[in-house]
């Protein structure tokens, strides 16, 4: 957890050195307020290592903190909003879940609309896919009945 406290505080500074970098800067003072209670938290951990409990909570909001530092730098050198961000990662999941960046739409070339299905049976179609298996249902038989296997509780059949 050090590691990446240190990595969020080189960028800090950083930001420091090219103040260009930050667009919005509520954002990248919040980050540093939460950079800073990180540490405050890591203090205090060490104040109390006969606590576990304390331990266990103080770990828990440094790690909330280095997230929330995290994503405030993102926004702050970004120029996002919050709710520009979730649009972004919205549309980032379409992308991910479908695997394209648009949605796809079908326009007919011609303009003509499609052929209602009764239309295709009348004409004897069977689709626009080449090599479609059509199976057909054989048709029941009358002595259907006759051809059952009798069941344990069933008495047979005179």
């Amino acid at each position: 957890m050090e590691g990446v406290t240190t990595a969020i505080v080189a960028f800090l500074f950083v930001c420091v050195v090219f103040p260009s970098l930050v667009k919005n800067r509520p954002q990248w003072y919040a980050a540093l307020a939460a950079i800073v209670l990180v540490i405050f938290f890591g203090a205090l951990r060490y104040a109390f290592l006969d606590s576990s409990g304390l331990m266990r909570f103080t770990g828990f909001i440094t790690g909330m903190l280095q997230i929330a530092a995290i994503l405030l730098l993102i926004l702050s050198t970004g120029g996002l909003s919050v709710r520009d961000l979730a649009g972004d990662m919205k549309r980032a999941y379409e992308v991910i879940r479908r695997g394209e960046e648009e949605k796809e739409v079908i326009i007919p070339l011609t303009g003509d609309q499609p052929r209602s299905r009764e239309d295709r049976e009348d004409r004897g179609d069977r689709g626009d896919r080449e090599g479609r298996i059509v199976l057909e249902v054989p048709p029941e038989r009358k002595d259907a009945d006759d051809q059952r296997i009798p069941l344990e509780d069933e008495p047979p059949r005179a």
